[in-house]
């Protein structure tokens, strides 16, 4: 894999050398690291994080005292979730910019034949819990009746009975729709809206 080429900082932030591009996707067969990544703080963090950013930055988005925040960064640091991408001198003091490792993580497809189905189950229902409480905080804010009204915004529960090859078809398509959003994401642009897209198709149990 290639790395990133440290390119030089007006602020006098030092890249660190031969650092690895944010991956797109970070296979997670550790359910310990599962429940980091999808910690409603540490989560939180990990959002914010997409972008190199110091703490302090992150606490100042986030309206709480930086004290609250180093004790998840140092815990998404250990678990490999994030990570110093630059450093610079300020006086006696080191600051230390981060940034996730990846810009979304999954279950690793070999945890799904390994694992019971009590522990497949929590974890699933941890990776659920991180969008159900993104919708209701986008709920509470407001967003949603805003939203939704313009075609912005949708939520759709329902069951369809399929054949094999149709249910093949069905998650070609979905996979389809998935690659076509990360292709065309624009982290870049000021005026782009973060969307969430969470798509679930599995057998339902009887």
């Amino acid at each position: 894999m290639s790395t990133v080429e440290p390119t030089p900082d007006p602020d006098g932030w030092e890249p660190i050398p031969d650092l690895e591009p944010m991956l797109e996707v970070l296979e997670l067969d550790d359910l310990d690291v599962l429940a980091e990544a999808t910690h409603p703080t540490r989560g939180a963090l990990l959002r914010r994080f997409r972008r190199p950013r110091t703490v302090a930055e992150v606490a100042a988005v986030m309206d709480v005292p930086v004290t609250r925040l180093y004790h998840h960064v140092n815990k998404l640091e250990s678990n490999g979730l994030l990570r110093v991408v630059a450093t610079r001198r300020v006086g006696a003091v080191t600051e230390r910019r981060y940034q996730g490792t990846a810009r979304s993580f999954r279950l690793a497809p070999h945890l799904y034949g390994e694992l019971d189905g009590r522990e497949l189950a929590a974890a699933m229902g941890a990776v659920f819990d991180v969008a159900k409480f993104g919708l209701q905080r986008t709920i509470e804010a407001d967003e949603w009746r805003r939203s939704a009204s313009d075609d912005h915004s949708v939520l759709s529960l329902g069951q369809v009975h399929l054949s094999e090859a149709g249910r093949r078809d069905l998650l070609r398509r979905l996979t389809e729709v998935v690659e076509s959003v990360q292709s065309d994401r624009t982290d870049d642009d000021p005026d782009a809206t973060p969307i969430t897209v969470l798509i679930a198709a599995f057998p339902d149990a009887q």
